[in-house]
């Protein structure tokens, strides 16, 4: 069985959207503005065109909203490697990022912005 890493920032993607510039420390009024969450729906539709081999991957994730949810909605097998704290934060990201590479991911997806992805630049990970 394949092991493949999911990791979401639920908050990426509200702050532009309402104009604030990002959401870290301003998701709550991103939110207030109208804010919708986007990262989670873009997770579920990267996993929908893998859904015909979910019987043989298991999807390593941080638990809730960033991973599990998600894969769990499109009926895959998960592994939770990492609960983080409510709400989430960049420290949240690197741990998941280096958790679901000791859990022995091949491939690492993730739903998130720029401070994503530095977030997993920063967590040294090395798995795709």
């Amino acid at each position: 069985m394949k092991k493949i890493g999911l990791l979401v920032n639920p908050i990426a993607g509200m702050g532009g959207s309402v104009g604030l510039k990002g959401t870290d420390g301003r998701a709550e009024e991103a939110a207030r503005r109208g804010a919708a969450k986007r990262a989670p729906l873009r997770a579920e539709a990267a996993l929908r065109p893998l859904r015909p081999l979910r019987e043989d991957l298991q999807v390593l994730c941080a638990a809730r909203d960033m991973g599990a949810d998600e894969a769990g909605a499109q009926g895959f097998q998960t592994i939770t490697v990492y609960e983080p704290a409510s709400p989430t934060t960049s420290a949240d990201t690197i741990a998941a990022a280096r958790a679901i590479e000791a859990a022995g991911a091949e491939l690492l997806l993730f739903a998130g912005g720029d401070g994503t992805a530095r977030d997993l630049v920063a967590a040294g990970v090395t798995v795709p």
